[in-house]
């Protein structure tokens, strides 16, 4: 059995926090503190992809369509890999 995909969890778990608390403007935005250190490498990484933006004043929002974005990109990449391996599996199931 495989790993699950943490970071993407971790990703889905502050933005949904952001996401429960109405946050989706500067006018809503809300300080966060993450509880953990996976919590607190997905708010790093979602604030260096412009996900999370600042109000200036230490209180953060979640910038919607960006996070649909990076979803979006994120699945379409584990399409295109899972269609490369469907394709190696036939190439060699041919052979």
């Amino acid at each position: 059995m495989g790993m699950p995909p943490v970071r993407p969890l971790a990703e889905r778990r502050v933005a949904t926090h952001f996401l429960d608390a109405g946050a989706v403007s500067m006018a809503d935005a809300i300080p966060f503190a993450p509880g953990t250190p996976s919590r607190q490498r997905a708010f790093e990484r979602l604030k260096g992809a412009d996900v999370l933006r600042t109000d200036g004043q230490g209180r953060w929002w979640l910038d919607e369509e960006r996070w649909s974005s990076r979803r979006f990109d994120r699945r379409t990449r584990v399409v295109m890999a899972m269609l490369a391996v469907a394709a190696a599996g036939a190439f060699a199931a041919l052979r």
